[in-house]
């Protein structure tokens, strides 16, 4: 992805975004839950309300409507969770109409978690679900629903197991976790974007040989309910007008999250105000959410969980390996401003807070020696290790990913590190070392002990945090209703993907290494089959 974003450019950005937070009355502290959207429209331009969506826009009326579309499924969103969902939808016999805001699939990922699916199975691997839900649980901090969560690890297996029966000709990789599957050529890793956009493209094909219809560049702009609130469709804006479609089964939303909507951003999940995004089209705006919460539907409170992380980075020079091991850190002003040993998103998060979003890693020679070594906290955080350590680290030189000099004086200028500062920091460091306990910031003393930072050639990594997504979303149950306020299905409407919530808590749970896209995956399949009422039948031989 190429992204071409000098870091003058995107500081003036993130400004911009964190002076547009603070006219929406940010003041620069997080916001509380955002109110309840108003049903009055909350009188001349939404006075009385402090987001833009709870003033609830007039009905589009029939008049306004220039064509009209009857369906069993209405799926909203054309993305991990609307392709598979369409393929299920229509395979389960359904007649089946998608409404897509952009002239294509989207997509911003590269690898689907499944457990119990055959191929991990037929490897011989096992694992203990109740002890994945108990890590799951701990890092959510008891904000997810158990049954969502648990529909999840019961049943994405037999999902995955049947998107991979439905596209022979894109053979999955099993990585090394076991429960995650990528697509890729060649085993060549910087294919798995590409490879896995067009793996949604054939997921959609297949959905469209089974009979569904798929509307291009005709975003949904409005949920069509009954005298009871039950939804019954769901307006869409064509290139020629408005389009309504009736859907006697069910509407689902897979529209995304919430992340390219900067209110929505200041609402749900502020701390990444400004920071760069990683979307290569810049539509996940909150549609979804925004119609529902208009429908009377309930949201996850605030913060909503974030993914925001080192790798893949926005930055031109691309990625450098090891973000994940806990080397030396320090910000542009040459300060050490955290313990280098926690989780991953920990340090993503306290990058987040220092100066111009930038921090380095520091290393000497030694790197290939230490990178391996070390009783990390978080084993399973991210890039811990590298496949090809000597070959990758050569690359992310010639790149400029990772800087090197033969002097720290001479590093700190390359990087416009704070000299005298980084000096002070790195001697203090190497003393932490030589004593075998770190004083300052409590790093585990039996990787301080051989970490120090003493012959030439030095080395910095340069970090800088990039916007994944929001991963909050409109409450559900464990059968992907969504919910009202009272805690009671809507009636036929349901989310999938991103557009869910009930799930994530306080941390995204990067121990389950695919876990958004195997959620959207799973929930995807299972909200068309929920709607069908064949939620509880197996998928085993759906399309065969």
């Amino acid at each position: 992805m190429e992204l071409n974003i000098s870091r003058r450019n995107f500081l003036a950005g993130a400004a911009a975004s964190v002076a547009g937070a603070a006219a929406l009355g940010m003041a620069g502290c997080a916001p509380s839950e955002p109110q309840q959207m108003s049903d009055t429209g909350a009188g001349a331009e939404g006075a009385g309300t402090r987001w833009s969506w709870e003033v609830k826009p007039e009905p589009i009326t029939d008049d306004q409507i220039v064509e009209t579309l009857d369906t069993d499924i209405c799926i909203v969103g054309l993305g991990s969770a609307g392709t598979t969902s369409a393929m299920a939808a229509a395979q389960s016999g359904a007649k089946v109409v998608v409404l897509q805001k952009l002239d294509k699939v989207i997509t911003n990922g590269w690898c689907v978690a499944a457990f119990n699916s055959k191929m991990f199975l037929d490897a011989g691997q096992t694992y203990d679900l109740a002890d994945i839900y108990f890590k799951f649980a701990d890092l959510s901090n008891g904000r997810d629903n158990h049954k969502v969560v648990k529909t999840f690890l019961t049943r994405s297996g037999e999902v995955v197991d049947y998107v991979i029966r439905q596209t022979p000709d894109f053979t999955p990789v099993m990585l090394g976790s076991g429960h995650t599957y990528g697509w890729y050529i060649n085993n060549d890793m910087a294919t798995r974007y590409d490879q896995f956009h067009k793996l949604l493209d054939a997921i959609a094909e297949k959905a469209v040989a089974a009979g569904a219809e798929i509307r291009y560049n005709t975003p949904a702009v409005q949920l069509v309910q009954d005298e009871s609130g039950h939804v019954t469709g769901v307006i869409g804006e064509g290139p020629d007008g408005y389009v309504k479609v009736n859907a006697a089964k069910g509407v689902i939303l897979c529209t995304g999250d919430t992340s390219d909507d900067e209110e929505m951003l200041a609402a749900y999940c502020p701390i990444m105000l400004g920071v760069q995004s990683m979307h290569g089209a810049p539509c996940n705006t909150g549609d979804g959410h925004k119609m529902a919460l208009w429908a009377g539907a309930s949201m996850d409170p605030a913060p909503h969980t974030m993914m925001m992380h080192f790798d893949p980075t926005w930055m031109p020079e691309g990625n450098a390996p090891y973000s994940g091991i806990p080397w030396l850190r320090v910000n542009l002003n040459g300060e050490r401003f955290g313990n280098e040993n926690l989780g991953y998103q920990s340090h993503v998060t306290q990058v987040r807070f220092q100066p111009e979003m930038t921090a380095f890693q520091i290393i000497d020679k030694n790197w290939d020696k230490h990178a391996p070594k070390g009783d990390y906290k978080h084993p399973n955080s991210h890039s811990r290790s590298t496949a090809d350590p000597a070959n990758d680290w050569a690359d992310a030189l010639k790149r400029g990913a990772i800087i090197e000099a033969n002097t720290l004086e001479e590093l700190a200028d390359k990087c416009g590190i704070n000299k005298e500062n980084f000096l002070a920091t790195v001697k203090r460091y190497n003393e932490l070392v030589d004593a075998g306990k770190d004083e300052d910031f409590g790093v585990d003393s039996t990787f301080m002990t051989y970490n120090g930072i003493k012959e030439a050639p030095f080395y910095a990594l340069k970090r800088m945090p990039a916007l994944l997504c929001t991963a909050g979303g409109l409450t559900i149950n464990e059968k992907l209703e969504v919910l009202n306020e009272a805690g009671e299905p809507l009636g036929g409407l349901y989310a999938a993907g991103n557009a869910s919530g009930s799930y994530y808590g306080d941390d995204y749970p990067l121990f389950i290494t695919g876990g958004s896209h195997g959620r959207a995956w799973t929930f995807g399949v299972l909200a068309a089959r929920s709607a069908l009422g064949l939620m509880d039948e197996s998928v085993e031989t759906l399309g065969a």
